[in-house]
């Protein structure tokens, strides 16, 4: 399972870079020639994770999964030390997320001896979001609030993608020769009327939630934006949501550029709904007009074969941290 997660590159959109590459537990530090902005959030702090970042080399001789009986909580170890976040947080793994924490254990322990990349440890980097994310909104750290966010602004910002789901833009019918429209239609209709239908479940007023969809033949450039009764029960729904399922949220809804990839991967993880969509599906449907295009074409050698395993990875990603164990 592990083997999906190791690719060659680390792409980020533009709003990742502002806001959400605050989830990278080893992260990279980006400044801007005119403004000296950080994109990325460091710590001086003495963790395992920044050691490991800046020393780029392994440091360690064992690697181990303890669990706390007090707590009931698991902890990963290197040679018995406890890995923090970057903010200096244990690296503490619920009960009900026990696989993750073994996951945890084989994703270092499959480390590489030298130039060991942030981009090797997908399960850190998202597991230290959610502690560091959780602790942020317990403090009155400014601080510490400011470098990771809060949770109504990670909120809203998630909410914009519903405007520009990939999922509720269809191409001219002329696109592909016709068949991304058709293939649209097929795969992505029935997915949003699921949709529909679970977020009525959060109206206040228990209205029908209806999505809009761009239908780039007849509204071209005008754009799409989602009905306030829509977007208040989505809202609702962003409310129900523990860190831990709101970060595997967060980080599907990036990568797929799509809100209702996001909402897939919660679905597929919650054992009393009957949607079910593989990783291996909802890659290709996020990623539909590449796929058509390349089938037709021919991929482009370490560049769509490189692009194809990283959405899995991230979204297989996604799914782990949203999985709970029986």
């Amino acid at each position: 399972m592990l083997s999906q997660f190791r690719v060659f590159s680390l792409r980020t959109s533009s709003f990742q870079k502002t806001i959400l590459t605050r989830s990278f537990a080893i992260h990279s530090t980006t400044t801007n020639n005119n403004n000296n902005d950080q994109l990325a959030y460091d710590s001086n702090k003495k963790t395992e994770t920044n050691k490991l970042e800046k020393t780029l080399a392994k440091f360690w001789e064992k690697v181990s999964v303890s669990k706390n009986d007090s707590t009931n909580e698991y902890v990963i170890k290197l040679d018995e030390k406890i890995i923090k976040t970057p903010l200096g947080f244990d690296l503490k793994i619920p009960h009900s997320k026990k696989t993750l924490a073994y996951l945890l254990e084989n994703e270092w322990k499959s480390l590489p001896s030298l130039q060991i990349r942030p981009y090797l440890v997908p399960l850190t980097s998202l597991t230290s979001r959610c502690i560091d994310l959780n602790e942020a909104q317990l403090t009155n750290d400014i601080e510490i609030k400011t470098k990771v966010g809060d949770l109504s602004t990670v909120k809203s910002l998630l909410l914009r993608y519903l405007d520009t789901d990939t999922m509720l833009v269809f191409s001219p019918i002329e696109d592909c020769d016709g068949d991304l429209r058709k293939e649209q239609e097929k795969c992505y209709r029935p997915i949003i009327k699921d949709m529909e239908i679970f977020f009525t479940k959060f109206s206040n007023d228990n209205k029908p939630v209806n999505l809009k969809f761009l239908d780039c033949d007849k509204d071209g450039l005008i754009g799409n934006s989602q009905t306030e009764h829509t977007k208040k029960a989505v809202l609702n729904y962003l409310d129900s949501l523990n860190v831990w399922d709101l970060v595997a949220l967060e980080k599907a809804t990036l990568v797929g550029k799509s809100f209702l990839a996001g909402v897939t991967v919660l679905r597929n993880a919650d054992y009393n709904d009957n949607f079910n969509l593989t990783i291996e599906e909802l890659a290709r449907l996020v990623n539909l007009e590449t796929v058509l295009q390349t089938a037709r074409w021919g991929e482009v050698e370490d560049t769509h074969d490189v692009d194809k395993v990283d959405l899995k990875r991230n979204l297989a990603s996604a799914a782990l941290i949203a999985h709970n164990s029986l």
